[in-house]
Formats: C-alpha cells, structure tokens, sequence
C-alpha cells in the first residue's frame, strides 16, 4: 500500500466495503462493515469497495470471412476476496485501484473476443452471441479467481458490420422476405377488415331487418287490434238489429216456404196435367186406329158393295122381278096361317110385306133397287 497520512482514531468501512487493517507487519482482513482503531505509526488500512463495478468494452476484428465486425458491449464485476484484491492493486486510492482492474479487464475482454470472432463465420457472428459470452465469462472468471473478483456477467450489446455495402447486402433479402410478409400481412389484414366490415354490415343489416319485422309485427298487432274493436262496435251495432233481422230472415223464410209448396203444388199440377196429356195422346191414337179402322172396314164394305152392284148390273134382274112379283105373291099368301113357331119373325115377315107394298116415288111399289 502507499503510505498516507492515517488519522487515529476509529475506522469504520460501510456495507460495501471490506476494511483492510495493517499493524506493524501483520495484515487482517475484516468483513464489510466492520470497524477498527487506527494507532499512529505503526497501524494502516485500506478501504475495498465491495459494491458492483461496470466495464464497457468495443472490439473490431475480421471474420473468418475477412469481413470487419466491431463488437461492443459491457461486463459487471465486483471484489469478492479482499486478500488477493490487495494482493493484486493497490487499494490506497480505492477510485484509481476500481479503474485500473476495470481496465485490464477491457483488455482481457477485448483480446478474447477478437479471439472468437476470428474463428467464427460473419453469421455466426451475428446469432451465435450466446456462444461469446460463455467464452469470454469463462476466459474473465479465470482471470477475476486470481484477482479476487467476480465477474456477475458480461453482456454484448451490438454487433457491427463495419461495411455498409455488405450490411446492406444482407440485410437486402431479410427485407425483401419482411416486405413480402408486410405485403402478405397487409393483404391478410385488408382482407380481414374487408370481412369485418362485410360482416358488419351484414350484422346491420340484420338488425336493421329485425327492426322493420319487428315494427311491421307492431303495425300488424295494431291493425288487427283495430280491426278486432271495429268488429266489436259492428258486433255491438249489430246487436240492435238482431230482432228485425231475425224477424226479416223468418219472414224470408216463410216466403221461401210459400214459394217452395206453391212449386211442389204447381209441379203436381204439372204432373196430372202431364199424365191427362199422355192419356188423351194414349185416346187420340186409340181413337184413329179405330178410325182407321173403320175406314178399312167402310172401304172394305164399299167395294164389296160396289162388286155386289157390278154383279147384280151383269146378272138378270131376276130379284127385281121377284120383288116385283112379290106383292102379288104375299097377297096370296095368308102370313097369319103360316105356321112360323117364333111371334118375331111373323112380325117381322109383316113388317116386310108392308113396306114392299108401300108406293114409290113413281107411284109403283117400293123395292129394293128402285131408287
């Protein structure tokens, strides 16, 4: 340690620093927060911040590629073991002593990591920084056991292609893809929107339906509202009339009756009438086959007649002459000594002989064939 001017007194470190105490030779290592009494000459000590410490680093190496990278990041450490820690820095001026150990440890950090990227691809580079930092934790932790640190953790913060043109290049067919997903990605949300605001409308458009269903049902259910009370006023009207129209209706009835006999007794009527018909067509036709009939039989007669006459024309008038003796025959002749049996023919013979001696129209006897 330098020597500097001790004061006496009590010495007290606070909860992040171990106090280092001296006394004529002989070291003792005291915990954070512990306290001390300095004696004059022949007593020193030191303050050791225990609190945690920060490095930044930045180191530019080639690739296995020969493309210039630049990796910059930084690491945590603190002082975990006092003794080595004096061991290693002098701790008079705690801020120097905390400054040079940050700075051996950028050049430790710096020198491994041009290591690593030396072998590494310039992709493996860029993704594999996991891989770096194991490296450089383990090659740090090495070096802090012996100086009595610990290294909390060493973090890389970017990773740098040191050409434009080439960083450009790479980055030309990440773009490229993320410009077409943006592209697909803007497609599939127009897309989507347009469904959303189709779906939209047509949700309106549902609604709006139902509203008019619903304000149609309500305008139905007030017409035959309406219409019910309409019919119940017509209803109660109708009520006043319901005698006359009842008595309108059995007056019709009556009528329609009246109508009804008055057609059956005029539909009987009919019927006899038809019946009379038929039985005077029945004597009509009876009565001309007898006609007929008789006219066959007076022409019958006739003709026979008309050859009785031609007969007795072309014969000798032998009955004339019969009768024309006959009066004189019947004088002779006593009608009442004949012995006839039957009064009726005596009668008649009389009756006969009579009209035989009656004059005629030219002062002779009547006779048959004298007209």
């Amino acid at each position: 340690m330098k020597e500097r001017k001790i004061k006496r007194g009590l010495v007290t470190a606070s909860p992040s620093e171990f106090l280092v105490h001296q006394r004529l030779g002989r070291t003792r290592f005291l915990e954070r927060g512990r306290a001390a009494w300095v004696l004059p000459l022949i007593d020193r000590y030191a303050l050791i911040p225990s609190e945690a410490n920060s490095v930044s680093f930045c180191a530019d190496q080639i690739t296995a590629e020969n493309q210039g990278v630049e990796v910059s990041g930084f690491a945590i450490w603190s002082v975990v073991d006092p003794k080595r820690a004096v061991e290693a820095a002098d701790f008079t001026d705690a801020a120097e002593a905390i400054n040079r150990i940050g700075g051996h440890l950028r050049q430790v950090v710096e020198s491994a990591i041009r290591h690593q990227v030396a072998n590494f691809t310039l992709e493996d580079s860029l993704r594999k920084r996991a891989v770096i930092i194991e490296s450089l934790k383990a090659e740090l932790d090495d070096v802090a056991s012996q100086w009595g640190l610990a290294i909390a953790t060493v973090e890389i913060k970017t990773v740098r292609i040191m050409s434009a043109q080439l960083f450009e290049n790479m980055q030309a067919k990440f773009r490229d893809a993320v410009r077409l997903e943006s592209e697909r990605s803007a497609m599939t949300t127009k897309e989507l929107i347009d469904r959303e605001r189709a779906e939209v409308r047509e949700e309106a458009a549902r609604r709006e339906l139902a509203w008019r269903e619903a304000e149609a049902a309500r305008a139905a259910e007030l017409r035959r509202a309406e219409i019910e009370r309409d019919a119940e006023i017509e209803k109660l009207r109708g009520v006043r009339n319901v005698d006359v129209e009842l008595a309108k209706l059995g007056n019709q009835c009556r009528l329609i009756e009246g109508r009804e006999s008055t057609r059956r007794e005029a539909m009987k009527a009919e019927t006899a009438l038809i019946d009379l018909d038929t039985q005077l067509e029945r004597l009509r036709f009876a009565l001309d086959e007898t006609r007929a009939a008789n006219r066959n039989q007076i022409a019958t007669t006739e003709d026979a007649m008309e050859r009785r006459r031609i007969e007795v024309a072309n014969t000798k008038d032998g009955a004339r002459l019969f009768l024309e003796n006959l009066p004189g025959l019947l004088a002779g002749v006593s009608i009442s000594s004949l012995n006839l049996g039957d009064p009726m023919i005596v009668d008649a013979l009389r009756r006969l002989a009579r009209s035989i001696a009656r004059p005629g129209p030219n002062g002779g006897l009547y006779a048959p064939g004298n007209e």
